[in-house]
């Protein structure tokens, strides 16, 4: 009797256009229901998505590096006046570096997130390795006058300088940052467009462009940088915040490294490395 007089309280209610005190209820968690599927949805695609870009993106920097060393490398250890060891292991440190910055995006598409979190606590050595080398072997160049000739030496030290320690930071943002994903694979990202310019200024016919040639470096590093932010507005419609960050100290520091160049500043740096 119970169950037959409140479906007739609805029948009444829906002929005489009152709500449905039953319906609204179940609507409302439909529709909760729904949102939330919604949005397991949205939030794991766009990480699936994202996979394959750092891969790419970790391919396409390789190739420049590698493209551009190969150029000149063969000629370095042939010629009489062959690199120094000091020069051979920051090559060896750097080549270390590309290989993993390719393998860990690797990892992650195919899905070993376990593998690519071991092997990551060896890379943050690594990139610490790579800072000491970076200033090393900048501190040997410039002594030792194995700078490209379109380079003006003060422009060439504080360059490595700014960006080895660039990479460094951004590193160990990255590292500190582990735990959040979505940080960590942007900065460490950004770290390794900030190391492109050695290879850049080997691959690019940095000659024939004159004194232009910073300025195209420079340029070249920028749409590396700009193109996680682009992908970024792509797939999830707004840029992710460490973007700002990384790319951000990026640009300063491209934007710093002229002025701190042919200053005052550049001439003593240049002064204290070639002092006998």
């Amino acid at each position: 009797m119970a169950a037959a007089a409140a479906a007739g309280a609805v029948r009444f209610a829906r002929g005489a256009g009152l709500p449905n005190p039953i319906r609204p209820a179940m609507f409302g968690a439909q529709k909760r229901k729904a949102d939330m599927t919604t949005i397991s949805m949205t939030a794991p695609r766009s990480r699936i998505v994202g996979r394959p870009f750092y891969l790419v993106m970790s391919l396409l920097m390789a190739a420049v590096i590698v493209g551009g060393f190969s150029r000149t490398v063969p000629g370095d250890f042939m010629g009489a006046r062959g690199l120094p060891l000091l020069l051979h292991v920051h090559g060896a440190v750097f080549t270390l570096w590309v290989l993993l910055f390719v393998a860990q995006p690797a990892f992650i598409v195919r899905g070993s997130v376990a593998l690519h979190r071991r092997i990551g606590m060896f890379g943050a050595g690594l990139a610490g390795a790579m800072v000491i080398m970076g200033l090393a072997a900048t501190w040997y160049a410039v002594r030792y006058d194995f700078i490209p000739g379109f380079f003006p030496p003060r422009l060439f030290l504080v360059m490595n300088v700014i960006g080895i320690l660039v990479f460094g930071g951004l590193v160990a943002a990255g590292v500190v940052l582990r735990h959040r994903a979505e940080w960590h694979k942007r900065l460490m990202l950004c770290a390794t467009v900030s190391i492109l310019g050695p290879g850049l200024g080997r691959l690019l016919p940095m000659d024939s462009f004159g004194a232009a040639a910073p300025l195209v470096m420079f340029g070249v590093i920028g749409l590396f940088a700009f193109a996680g932010p682009v992908f970024d507005l792509i797939v999830r419609r707004r840029v992710h915040r460490a973007y700002y960050w990384g790319v951000g100290v990026i640009l300063l520091s491209e934007v710093a490294i002229g002025p701190i160049g042919f200053s005052p500043v550049g001439a003593a740096m240049l002064q204290a490395v070639r002092a006998r």
